[in-house]
């Protein structure tokens, strides 16, 4: 046994002395890339007519699940062994977290079709309007399409850009196969999708390649940022298990439109903030400005990450005017060079956030920040229409936990019963109940046809289990709010007194996200009251204060026992 514990520990040396070269990310991430390319080409190409099957056979999908099991248990292994051995530090701990969340990322975005529109939001294959039309016209044409206000057409169009210039990529990594020119028939009366080939189908379904890695991506970003925040190393583990342990970041890239990439750019945005918190170099300062701009231009919304950025800055600033805990005028020099950095930066992500918004507000007079309204298009006899007059804002937005947590474990959008609007009881009107259902199951249902209705049909175990999930997201729900309390309170607290404020950094920047995405999030299911609004999709910087609230918190209560004990 100790000879394997050795054996162990000087492997583990080794792979953290590689880990620890600079070069190593670019030996890493072209071999994850090629990775994800092996299990699309071996498991899920399949060079035939156009059906909706993940897998090229029964005998691929069974190694695909025995790949995806034997890679948790390799993870979880070596997790343990680092308990064992000790040798268990902040950094690697969270890195196996996320590595442990990435073996789940597979099933939803490796091993599910590409033109099903189940689980997908506004996808519409082989339909009108949808993001699915807008990708297929930029990969056909090699043009953006024009603006139409009335369907996903409004939409900033660079995630379609990516995705089409993917595809075109691995179109000519296809080989050819009997019939690949032909014309898919399903679609062929479809005069929008006249020229769809068999080649350009399997392309299209080697897109889950690009999905894969874009979940895997949003999950590196949150290793780099909770690391980099520099916690204890049992709160980060903890907060690194509940945000990357949320079902949403495994499936979110599966809906196959652009809030995943959105996502990826405002985490990636904070990150490379707070490395410019460390460095102060201009790759930091740039990185965070070009993912701005870039999340902006895939979807608009992704500037509500601009408030943790300035928190990052405006920090900055007051240390130019802070030394030794004393108020003073900042050095020349130094300062100069800030005030050019963020000259640098303003000069960098206010065109390139803005100005895709300004050109469609020139070219089609589409308002800057226009969402396409569902009720004024509808009317509010839409079917997923939330009356005001039966449900207040205050019941809507300020309540919790909230009745209709307690109505269905799964989120209820449809409001109409038997014909009748918004009868008091059959849909989620809250938006924290309807964050907390879509963060977990997204917007599924327990009935036959539909995702998890089909799987607990074969499973019922798992609806239990399902249970139990759920009844540990409220618990969490409800201890971010009383740790959120606790760390309020102990920060007035310590104002009153004058203490010492230098490690207030993670307080407040921990406390502007989730204001600010809050209020965001709250103002848009007001604004827009229908049941697909409220999706923890619109929110997903909020997991990061909740997971560091309630990680800190319970790392402080688990402190306390131990001291006691």
């Amino acid at each position: 046994m100790k000879k394997f514990l050795s054996g162990f520990c000087s492997l583990d040396e080794a792979i953290e002395r590689f880990m620890k070269k600079k070069w190593a990310p670019f030996v890493l991430w072209p071999f994850a890339i090629l990775m994800l390319y092996g299990v699309f080409f071996l498991f899920c190409f399949q060079p035939k007519m156009y059906e909706k099957i993940p897998f090229n056979g029964e005998a691929s999908k069974a190694l695909f699940n025995a790949f995806i099991i034997i890679y948790e248990i390799l993870v979880l292994f070596y997790f343990v062994m680092l308990l064992i051995t000790r040798k268990m530090t902040l950094r690697k701990g969270v890195f196996l977290v996320f590595l442990l969340s990435v073996g789940f990322v597979f099933p939803f975005n490796m091993g599910r079709v590409y033109n099903d529109d189940s689980f997908t939001h506004d996808y519409h294959v082989f339909g009108e309007g949808g993001h699915w039309a807008i990708i297929y016209d930029i990969y056909a044409t090699g043009k953006i399409p024009p603006v139409n206000m009335s369907n996903q057409y409004y939409q900033p169009k660079f995630y379609h850009f990516l995705m089409a210039m993917f595809m075109k990529f691995n179109s000519f990594l296809v080989p050819a196969f009997p019939g690949s020119n032909d014309i898919v028939p399903n679609i062929a009366s479809n005069t929008h999708f006249a020229s769809f080939t068999l080649q350009a189908y399997v392309a299209f379904e080697s897109a889950r390649i690009f999905l894969t890695l874009e979940a895997i991506l949003i999950l590196f970003f949150i290793y780099k940022t909770i690391v980099e925040l520099n916690l204890s190393k049992r709160a980060s583990i903890i907060s690194a298990f509940l945000i990357m342990f949320t079902p949403v970041f495994w499936f979110l890239s599966a809906y196959k439109n652009n809030d995943a990439l959105a996502t990826l750019f405002m985490f990636a945005a904070l990150y490379a903030a707070l490395r410019y918190r460390k460095t102060h170099s201009y790759y930091s300062l740039v990185s965070a400005a070009v993912c701005i701009g870039f999340g902006m231009e895939t979807k608009l919304s992704a500037a509500m990450v601009a408030f943790p950025v300035a928190t990052v800055f405006a920090f900055e600033l007051l240390k130019q005017f802070r030394e030794n805990k004393k108020w003073v005028a900042p050095k020349k020099k130094e300062f100069i060079k800030f005030v050019m950095q963020m000259c640098v930066f303003a000069v960098i992500v206010f065109p390139l956030g803005l100005g895709g918004a300004i050109l469609m507000k020139m070219k089609y007079n589409m308002p800057i920040g226009y969402v396409w309204d569902l009720i004024e298009q509808y009317g509010t006899d839409y079917f997923m229409y939330i009356s005001p007059k039966t449900y207040s804002a205050f019941s809507r937005l300020i309540v919790f936990p909230s009745p209709d947590l307690f109505w269905d474990m799964f989120n209820v959008r449809y409001a109409k019963v038997n014909g009748i609007l918004n009868p008091y009881g059959y849909i989620d009107f809250n938006c924290w109940t309807a964050f907390l259902k879509t963060g977990l199951w997204s917007e599924a249902y327990l009935s036959a046809g539909y995702a998890f209705g089909d799987i607990i049909s074969k499973f019922p175990l798992l609806f239990v289990f399902m249970g139990v999930v759920y009844l540990f997201a409220i618990f969490v729900g409800v201890f971010f709010v009383i740790g959120s309390i606790y760390y309020i309170v102990k920060r007035i607290i310590s104002i009153i007194k004058k203490e010492d404020q230098s490690n207030s950094f993670v307080f407040y920047l921990i406390a502007v996200t989730f204001v600010s995405s809050a209020i965001s999030y709250m103002a848009f299911c007001l604004r827009y009251p229908v049941g697909c609004t409220m999706n923890a999709r619109y929110a997903m910087l909020l997991y990061l204060p909740i997971a560091i609230v309630v990680g800190t918190l319970a790392d402080k209560i688990l402190l306390r026992v131990s001291v006691k004990k």
